[in-house]
């Protein structure tokens, strides 16, 4: 059944009152930007609480540069603020390995596939949490790309709350494993982009797309036309994968930030402006630079450290 309640914060995007603030009055800007944000964390939290169970398993779940780990950190924490102990696991510790994985037919490993995680050992694991608070979770190893020997155990206490984060989170697929009534789902993603007038400006992909260029580059040494020419297959496998199930969630959160344009406006211009012009990826980034170039500039350094907009530029509070 539809979640027909399951509605979302929608902000004032246009471009022309975003460059009077940031003008005006940069700092409150993005403190009211990120007071507001909170808000809908705590509301989210607030809600989950209060529902009769003794255990809380909350599947967390957006596509690509949503910000959905950060956002998993922050419910954590105002889950624990409330007294609840709160524990976090990546659907990614349940990933097969590359050897159990089929190949798309341009050669690559299909690790967006649900069919890349050990399905059923998930469930027993997510059952074993409902019925017995405890269980272990495997580890995966990353640099070899494949399951490790190691497990983490959890323990959980009455009434605590674990956050599920991964792109398959709301895939029914794990339906049925518990309770429904021991189970919240939310959505996580880029709700809106920025317009001048009705006419966009960027799209809700191409703030994602700008948020994936910044951090892969900074974080994994990835060159902006590697991220432009991924794009398109990132965004077939969330239409596949996660879209679909969207309106299944409890709760959706529109993680937009809307001042984060300005914020990124230097750093993407100069990794954008080394994408050749002549090659596909280079007009995608032609398109990019013009729309960035109509925004206000702001410094990196008014960003809070706890901010969303933090994991993707770095310099923030939180382990990644």
């Amino acid at each position: 059944m539809l979640n027909w309640l399951n509605t979302y914060r929608r902000y004032a995007c246009d471009i022309h009152r975003i460059n009077q603030e940031a003008r005006q009055s940069p700092e409150d800007f993005i403190l009211t930007v990120e007071k507001i944000f909170h808000s809908d964390i705590r509301l989210i939290t607030d809600r989950i609480l209060n529902i009769p169970v003794k255990r809380h398993i909350l599947f967390l779940s957006g596509p690509s540069s949503s910000g959905k780990t950060t956002t998993g950190k922050k419910l954590a924490e105002a889950f624990e603020s409330r007294g609840c102990h709160t524990i976090l696991i990546s659907m990614d510790d349940f990933y097969l390995g590359k050897d159990y994985i089929r190949l798309l037919p341009n050669g690559k490993y299909d690790f967006e596939s649900v069919e890349a995680l050990d399905i059923p050992l998930m469930k027993q694991c997510v059952e074993q949490i409902a019925r017995y608070g405890e269980c272990d979770i495997p580890v995966y190893d990353f640099p070899n790309s494949c399951r490790s020997n190691q497990t983490r155990r959890i323990r959980l206490e009455e009434d605590s709350v674990v956050i599920i984060e991964g792109i398959h989170a709301l895939n029914p697929i794990f339906d049925g494993a518990i309770p429904r009534e021991y189970v919240s789902k939310v959505y996580v993603s880029v709700k809106q982009g920025i317009k001048d007038n009705e006419q966009a400006v960027l799209t809700d992909r191409q703030v994602r797309l700008i948020r994936r260029i910044i951090r892969d580059n900074s974080f994994r040494g990835t060159h902006p036309s590697a991220v432009i020419d991924m794009w398109e297959d990132v965004v077939a496998g969330e239409m596949k994968n996660i879209r679909p199930y969207r309106y299944t969630s409890d709760f959706t959160l529109n993680t937009i930030h809307i001042y984060e344009s300005c914020i990124m406006k230097e750093r993407a211009l100069s990794l954008l402006t080394g994408v050749d012009p002549a090659t596909p990826a280079g007009k995608i980034a032609d398109g990019l630079i013009r729309s960035l170039e109509r925004f206000e500039a702001l410094p990196e350094e008014l960003v809070p450290e706890n901010s969303l907009i933090r994991e993707f530029i770095g310099g923030g509070s939180y382990e990644y």
